[in-house]
């Protein structure tokens, strides 16, 4: 029997796709839609003022993209949006809304008072703890699956708070491995940044580094580890990319370090500069999965990742990287230092690496996990409320 084609809502609480959320959004909408699915994207903004270019490509992927000023619910302007969410959902009656985001999860609870959705699917994608007032959103009933992005993201929803951990499903975060072909050459990078082409490359990836010791992100142990690390490899070079807070990176670095470092900002090209870079430093102190370190062992490059939420499901020690605690530059220092000395070992990590995010992070596989999800969910509360499927 073939299955419904089911409408479907996706929302972010951010206003582009340029966070982790918002690219793995992007790629199970797409895939939805190839699917035959009548799928909608709700993003953080304005209506009537212009979208943030990114979104783009969820259009150009036939996604049916809406704004709405997704805010905490002390904000007054927060009720006339619950109000315009309200009628939005009563409008287009979807069989499944997914979430992204706690913000947009609570407000989607609360605007669907007295509207019939067969499926709300939470998407839990951070391991930090749940205080008592944060997990009832995923405890309420109107709730009906949540998608966790690790098995430490699942532990900790669980014993902070309180959520049934029947409630709770992982699927890991997705990659379009076709993207990431181990045949790209590293050369055209190199020479567009000015890289020697046997120079070892570090590379660090985030949305924005601010280069403080209390950045979730770690920049600023990334650049005290690049000192040590330069210390003793004067040839290596470290690329950082992102948003970056330049003044603050300058008064931090060395004038060696400056001249050793590039600073890019957000780009595209993810798999041609990894192809270009030797080692990924993931050095963040909290993450629901780290969906960067899957990237780089999608091109077989090792990872060097902080001990913290989802990291060591993807970087396993002696398999496909090194742990090391979070703050704490001279591990790090130290771990990159030795790959770089042991490239056999380095090798060794990134063949096992490609292998496990082939195993792990199929953005197919994923996809194929998630619509099952929404399929289960859909049928459960249609025939509970007596209604044909």
């Amino acid at each position: 029997m073939e299955k419904k084609r089911l409408k479907i809502l996706l929302s972010n609480h951010h206003k582009s796709m340029r966070t982790g959320s918002g690219f793995q959004l992007y790629l199970l909408a797409k895939e939805l839609v190839a699917r035959g699915h009548d799928v909608y994207a709700l993003f953080k903004g304005t209506r009537g003022t212009r979208p943030h270019p990114s979104l783009q490509k969820l259009v150009d992927a036939g996604v049916k993209v809406d704004r709405m000023q997704f805010t905490k619910l002390k904000y007054w302007h927060t009720i006339p949006e619950l109000w315009w969410l309200h009628n939005f959902l009563k409008q287009h009656q979807f069989d499944v809304i997914n979430p992204f985001g706690g913000t947009d999860i609570g407000q989607m609870v609360i605007s669907s008072t007295g509207v019939f959705v067969p499926a709300l699917i939470a998407r839990r994608g951070m391991a930090m703890p749940l205080d008592i007032f944060n997990s009832i959103k995923y405890r309420l009933p109107q709730v009906k699956r949540i998608i966790a992005v690790s098995e430490a993201v699942k532990q900790s929803m669980v014993k902070t708070g309180r959520v049934n951990p029947d409630k709770i499903t992982v699927v890991y975060g997705g990659l379009e491995l076709e993207r990431f072909r181990l045949d790209i050459d590293r050369g055209p990078v190199r020479g567009e940044l000015g890289i020697a082409r046997d120079a070892p490359v570090v590379i660090i990836i985030d949305g924005h580094f601010k280069f403080r010791p209390e950045d979730n992100k770690g920049g600023y142990y990334f650049v005290k580890a690049s000192e040590k690390i330069l210390a003793q490899k004067p040839e290596a070079r470290f690329l950082i990319v992102g948003g970056s807070s330049l003044d603050r990176f300058n008064q931090l670095a060395s004038p060696a370090l400056n001249k050793a470092a590039i600073l890019t900002q957000h780009r595209n090209d993810i798999p041609e500069l990894l192809a270009a870079s030797d080692i990924l430093v993931c050095a963040s102190f909290s993450e629901g999965l780290g969906m960067v370190c899957a990237e780089a062992l999608a091109m077989k490059r090792p990872v060097v990742g902080t001990n913290v939420g989802g990291i060591p499901e993807l970087v396993r020690p002696e398999q496909t990287g090194i742990l090391v605690p979070p703050r704490d530059s001279d591990a790090i220092a130290a771990s990159v230092l030795d790959l770089i000395d042991h490239p056999e070992k380095a090798r060794s990590f990134g063949e096992n690496g490609r292998k496990l995010v082939e195993e792990l992070c199929s953005n197919q596989k994923r996809v194929d996990r998630i619509e099952q999800i929404y399929y289960e969910e859909y049928e459960k509360a249609m025939l509970s409320a007596g209604r044909s499927v």
